[in-house]
């Protein structure tokens, strides 16, 4: 499970590496084309990259719910929702990914010059700014484990305080440009956050583990227990 929130940050990563040097979307249009036609098969990659790479990263923030006991809580339901959100605004980014790449190879210039500008900044990119007014996946993720012991209160604060930026940012994003590129600063801190939570849920679960092997019944001893209780 920790392992899916590495893989889900090194996804987001590559994501927004590849391709390297993407024009704005206030580039000619001519500009907007060439580079579409160069860099073909990395934009077919990079939509696959944002459509399945936010699947791991979800994954975490809910077996983080499981593991903290959380999935009948309203913490737990509205982290679920979140992460509902979350896959459907990425498969629409990596839609309209997939559409710029595909209307420059046949020759719809308008579907291509559409589709580019609803992706990338800094004039436009509306889907981008619908993921910062999004519920924030942190916000209630920092709920769930303030209510359980699975890891340091320290990580329950601090998701909850990056959700709550993430909020402010989303809509300051929409009126500013300045918060915008702080939103991507936002999004390197949370994914430091996800691994550093995936790193300490590996450390403090292995001895749990082993203490957990250790007072084992023995299989004549079955028998004689009503109840077992099972770690969460």
């Amino acid at each position: 499970m920790a392992l899916s929130g590495v893989v889900g940050v090194a996804m987001l990563i590559a994501h927004f590496q590849l391709p390297a040097h993407v024009p704005g979307d206030n580039s000619p249009a001519a500009t907007i084309t060439q580079f579409v036609l160069h860099h073909h098969a990395a934009i077919l990659a990079t939509a696959w990259l944002q459509g399945f790479g936010p699947f791991p990263y979800v994954l975490f923030a809910l077996g983080v719910v499981y593991l903290a006991g959380a999935m009948t809580r309203l913490a737990g339901w509205v982290t679920l929702l979140a992460s509902a959100v979350i896959l459907t605004l990425s498969l629409i980014d990596a839609a309209f990914t997939i559409s710029a790449a595909e209307a420059v190879i046949h020759g719809h210039a308008v579907t291509a010059s559409v589709s580019f500008d609803l992706i990338d900044g800094p004039g436009n990119d509306a889907v981008g700014r619908v993921f910062l007014i999004a519920p924030p996946l942190l916000l209630p993720m920092g709920a769930v484990l303030l209510g359980s012991r699975l890891l340091p209160r320290t990580f329950g604060y601090s998701a909850v305080g990056f959700g709550a930026a993430s909020i402010i940012l989303g809509l300051a994003a929409l009126f500013s440009a300045t918060a915008f590129s702080l939103a991507t600063i936002l999004i390197i801190v949370e994914s430091a956050w996800v691994l550093a939570a995936a790193g300490a849920l590996v450390i403090s679960r292995k001895p749990a583990s082993g203490a957990a092997a250790a007072v084992q019944p023995l299989p004549q001893d079955v028998g004689s227990r009503t109840s077992a209780s099972r770690p969460q």
